[in-house]
């Protein structure tokens, strides 16, 4: 009887040792990034299959513009016809003028393509009436999201010292704005060519930033983000067998490094769900 004992307490006991074997090993083949934060998350339930630093305030650079198209689609109307103003037409990074005349949907398509600064100047003072207001409706559907770790101060993300997010809050943006489906045929467009009212005949070709978009398998957007301050950011999100996925990196070494980072950070989570699959 003791010699069964014995050998039920080594089966126990060796059994233990192969399941920490097993989770060491899962962890060990976890992704290597640049990123200084990322988190992994399924897009439908939330769940988190990877994060590092997944909490730490960062610089969102131009994936704030999720939110700002976000609030556009909600509160505007796609045919609402916007006029460039001065404040839009002289900001930084901008195809823009002053007097250009265009439809909302046309403007948040340029917003999100090409990551025109000035588009969501023309969109914040359009939907909010100023940039100080359309920040302030910003947070507030941030927390109502429950992005609970970011601030925002302007629309499209240029540096500030008050303007600040998460792995984690960007995740849970990201997530939110691709229930609408306005929202992700938006962001998974590879090129788009958006006509002006004013002046007739002008129009501005507009190719997606998202260099993921010509390469990776599965993927559907989401917002390139990047600064010398912010680094490289990415919000990217695929879907493969089903399986909804939403990388976000944040302050990767450099512009190119974001999109390997991210695809790195999609094939472990659909590796893993294809393991979970076989068990």
């Amino acid at each position: 009887m003791k010699q069964v004992s014995k050998f039920f307490l080594l089966v126990i006991l060796l059994a233990g040792v192969l399941g920490n074997f097993t989770s060491v090993s899962a962890a060990a083949r976890a992704p290597w990034m640049s990123a200084e934060s990322a988190i992994l998350m399924e897009a439908d339930t939330g769940k988190v299959l990877f994060e590092k630093n997944a909490d730490r305030r960062a610089y969102p650079a131009s994936m704030t513009k999720m939110m700002t198209c976000i609030l556009a689609l909600e509160n505007g109307r796609p045919e609402q016809m916007v006029t460039i103003g001065r404040d839009a037409a002289y900001t930084r990074d901008t195809e823009l003028h002053t007097g250009y005349k265009l439809r909302l949907a046309d403007l948040l398509q340029e917003m999100m393509l090409i990551s025109d600064n000035g588009a969501a100047v023309a969109v914040a003072d359009t939907i909010g009436g100023s940039q100080t207001e359309f920040a302030r409706l910003m947070n507030a559907k941030a927390r109502a999201i429950g992005a609970k770790h970011t601030h925002f101060v302007n629309p499209n993300g240029l540096p500030n010292n008050r303007h600040y997010s998460t792995a984690r809050d960007m995740a849970l943006i990201a997530a939110y704005g691709l229930k609408d489906w306005s929202f992700r045929d938006m962001v998974s467009s590879r090129l788009d060519r958006v006509y002006l009212a004013a002046p007739v005949g002008r129009s501005i070709t507009c190719e997606n930033t998202n260099e993921l978009l010509n390469s990776y398998p599965g993927i559907y957007g989401v917002k390139t983000g990047w600064t010398r301050s912010a680094g490289g950011c990415l919000a990217a999100a695929a879907e493969r067998n089903g399986v909804q996925l939403i990388a976000i990196v944040m302050h990767s070494r450099d512009g190119r490094s974001r999109f390997r980072d991210a695809a790195a950070l999609l094939d472990y989570g659909f590796n893993l769900e294809e393991e979970r699959g076989k068990e």
